[in-house]
């Protein structure tokens, strides 16, 4: 029997600020889209990865970050913060 996998689509909390208020809209909206049938989500804070800032970019390799990306369906991004009125997006890959 040939049984369907949920989508993954995971939140990607975009921005790293102190004081950020967008951490709480990621983790409700990644426990909304996990309440639908056939859905699965997660929280992806980019403040927990080793981003240095002394570099182009070439020594960012997260192992955690990289298989996330690999095994999701289509993101959603919130990267808007409070002073905008913003909301997060989501894109579904075509």
């Amino acid at each position: 029997m040939n049984t369907l996998r949920p989508l993954n689509i995971p939140v990607i909390l975009g921005t790293s600020r102190k004081g950020r208020a967008s951490a709480h809209v990621a983790a409700f909206l990644a426990d909304l889209l996990n309440r639908r049938a056939g859905l699965r989500s997660g929280v992806i804070d980019i403040a927990s990865l080793p981003l240095p800032i002394d570099d182009a970019g070439e020594a960012i390799k997260s192992t955690a970050y990289s298989e996330a990306m690999t095994a999701a369906d289509g993101l959603s991004l919130g990267a808007g913060s409070a002073r905008s009125a913003r909301q997060p997006v989501t894109r579904m890959p075509t």
